[in-house]
């Protein structure tokens, strides 16, 4: 199967009298948007900016890992570059943020992984603006998170995704790219504890 022929409404079967909605024996939930903004909003006022940002991060590395393993066992994959590139594609369909891929290297021998392209439409930056207004820093951490988590299994080391430009900040898009943990500099700092546990819990335990 290629990346490009992947459709999840086609495979999910809806339970709309039993309220369980299943993905390849996954049960699948659809929140509002501003409900998930007004939990978000409550990690960040309870915990700090710091800490809530470490635990959407992880959430979302948990629901981008889990995603992966799912996709990887469901489909018969035509090349190792449509597993990766059905990740944009799935996180898209799911509603969270329309992904568009712009560069894609890797090597997984030799550990070598470049990866960048745009988000579109994020809800998790939509509903900092609400909440916050225009923030500082990258603002979409639980979609870094979900990024992070599945090129990670791809490659079966820490990957961490980084935004460049974020609506959040005021851009009109979102810029992200992902690489190796190891290449990023101390712009990295306050995703590397949270991204090697996740990965460690995660990733590691799979191996």
């Amino acid at each position: 199967m290629q990346a490009s022929d992947f459709d999840l409404e086609g495979d999910l079967t809806y339970g709309a009298q039993q309220g369980v909605n299943v993905f390849k024996n996954n049960r699948m939930v659809t929140f509002n948007a501003g409900a998930i903004g007004l939990l978000r909003q409550q990690l960040i006022d309870s915990m700090g900016t710091e800490t809530a940002r470490e635990q959407l991060l992880r959430f979302g590395f948990q629901s981008g890992y889990a995603d992966f393993l799912q996709m990887q066992a469901s489909y018969d994959w035509e090349t190792p570059g449509d597993l990766l590139e059905v990740g944009p594609a799935l996180h898209t369909q799911e509603g969270i943020v329309a992904v568009e891929p712009t560069e894609m290297e890797y090597d997984r021998e030799a550990g070598e992984f470049y990866f960048n392209g745009t988000w579109h439409n994020s809800y998790e930056a939509q509903q900092h603006l609400i909440h916050n207004g225009e923030s500082d820093h990258p603002v979409c951490w639980s979609l870094m998170g979900y990024g992070s988590a599945w090129c990670s299994g791809f490659m079966e080391m820490p990957v961490l995704e980084m935004e460049s430009r974020c609506v959040g900040m005021g851009d009109d898009v979102c810029e992200w790219v992902i690489k190796p943990l190891d290449e990023w500099g101390e712009e990295a700092d306050p995703y590397i504890d949270a991204l090697e546990e996740a990965f460690s819990e995660h990733v590691s335990d799979n191996e």
